[in-house]
C-alpha cells in the first residue's frame, strides 16, 4: 500500500509540475514576437550606419564638384560617385523608415515575419549583386582620389596611358577582393538577422500546425 501511494503521489506531482511549466501558444508567440522586435531593432541600427556612410559620401564628393573647377577629371569622378550613392541613399532611407513605422507587438506576426523575411532577402541580394559591380569602380576611383587630395596631381593632365593602367588594376582587384569583402560584410550586417527571422517564422508556422 506504501509503495502504490508513493506512486499515485509522484504522479500527482509530476502532473502538477508539468502544468506549471507548460508553455502556452500565447506565451510562445509573446517570445517570438520579442526576438522579431530584436531584430528589427539591430536592423535599424545597421542601417542607420549604412545611411551615415552613403550621406557622408555624398556630402564629401558633393563638395568636391562644387569647389574643384580645375580638374575636369575629378569633378566628373565626383558626380559619378555623387549618382552612384543617391538612389542606395533613397533605398536605405525607405527600409528604415518601414522599419521605424512597424509595431511588432500590435500587428499581424506571421505577416510581420513574411514581410520582413522577403525585404531583408531583396535587400541582401540587391546589395550584395549592385556592390559586386561597384566595387571595382570605388577601388578604382580611390586610387585617384588618393593621386588628386594624397598627392596633388591633376588627373587631367595624367598621362592617359597612366590613368588607364591604375583603372584597370582597380577594377581586377576591386572585383576580387569586392567580391569576397561582401560576402562577408552582408553576413555580419544582415545575414545573421535573416537567419533569425526565418526561424522565427518556421517556429511559428510549426506551432500553427500543431494547433
Amino acid at each position: 500500500m506504501k509503495l502504490d501511494s508513493l506512486k499515485d503521489a509522484w504522479q500527482v506531482y509530476a502532473a502538477q509540475t508539468a502544468a506549471v511549466h507548460q508553455v502556452t501558444e500565447d506565451q510562445i508567440s509573446g517570445l517570438l514576437k520579442t526576438r522579431t522586435q530584436n531584430a528589427v531593432t539591430k536592423l535599424k541600427k545597421n542601417m542607420y550606419f549604412e545611411l551615415a556612410m552613403l550621406l557622408f559620401t555624398v556630402l564629401l564628393f558633393g563638395v568636391g564638384v562644387v569647389l574643384v573647377q580645375d580638374d575636369m577629371v575629378f569633378k566628373i569622378l565626383c558626380m559619378v560617385i555623387v549618382v552612384i550613392c543617391l538612389p542606395f541613399l533613397g533605398y536605405f532611407l525607405g527600409r528604415l523608415q518601414y522599419l521605424r513605422r512597424l509595431n511588432v507587438t500590435s500587428e499581424n506576426l506571421r505577416g510581420t515575419l513574411q514581410n520582413l523575411t522577403e525585404m531583408l532577402t531583396g535587400l541582401t541580394k540587391l546589395y550584395f549583386w549592385s556592390n559586386v559591380l561597384f566595387a571595382p569602380i570605388g577601388l578604382a576611383a580611390g586610387q585617384l582620389v588618393y593621386l588628386k587630395l594624397g598627392e596633388g596631381i591633376n588627373l587631367s593632365h595624367l598621362p592617359w596611358e597612366q590613368l588607364s593602367l591604375r583603372l584597370i588594376i582597380g577594377f581586377v582587384i576591386g572585383g576580387v577582393f569586392g567580391y569576397i569583402f561582401l560576402r562577408w560584410y552582408i553576413r555580419q550586417m544582415y545575414g545573421n538577422h535573416l537567419k533569425n527571422l526565418r526561424g522565427a517564422l518556421h517556429e511559428l508556422e510549426s506551432l500553427e500546425v500543431a494547433a
